[in-house]
């Protein structure tokens, strides 16, 4: 119920100003990106992290999913806790293609809560990340 209620108030307010551009990223992956690097550092550390993944033509789910836990660290090292955050991601990215077979798209008729639900139970992704990645 209180989904519905704040969905229908976002539509009203998203009627009202348009988009806001709260969150930069060119992909919605790239915003999934950048919310776990976000944790524990500033935003110019993880625009610095998704240039590199970028630079090696590596931003899409399969690609990140594809690579190498140690390989991943490298290239997010900026973000710092970069050993945490890479396996932060590969949680995520198991998760993605485990369940909905790596395809966000597969998440856009999931009920709120219930993808909130499955998002907090992921390792390393908290209430902050969870609720960044719903928006």
């Amino acid at each position: 119920m209180i989904s519905k209620q704040l969905t229908e108030i976002y539509q009203l307010l998203f009627e009202s100003f348009g988009p806001q551009h709260w969150w930069p990223g060119e992909t919605r992956f790239e915003i999934i990106t950048g919310a776990i690097l976000a944790q524990n550092t500033n935003w110019t550390n993880v625009e610095k992290a998704i240039s590199n993944l970028k630079s090696a033509h590596l931003l899409t789910p399969e690609k990140l999913h594809n690579l190498d836990v140690s390989e991943l660290a490298e290239l997010i090292r900026p973000a710092g806790y970069y050993n945490i955050k890479a396996n932060r991601l590969k949680n995520f990215l198991n998760w993605l293609f485990c369940n909905y077979d790596g395809r966000l798209t597969n998440l856009e008729n999931l009920n709120t809560d219930q993808l909130r639900g499955e998002l907090l139970a992921i390792s390393g992704i908290g209430r902050e990340t969870a609720d960044s990645i719903l928006l």
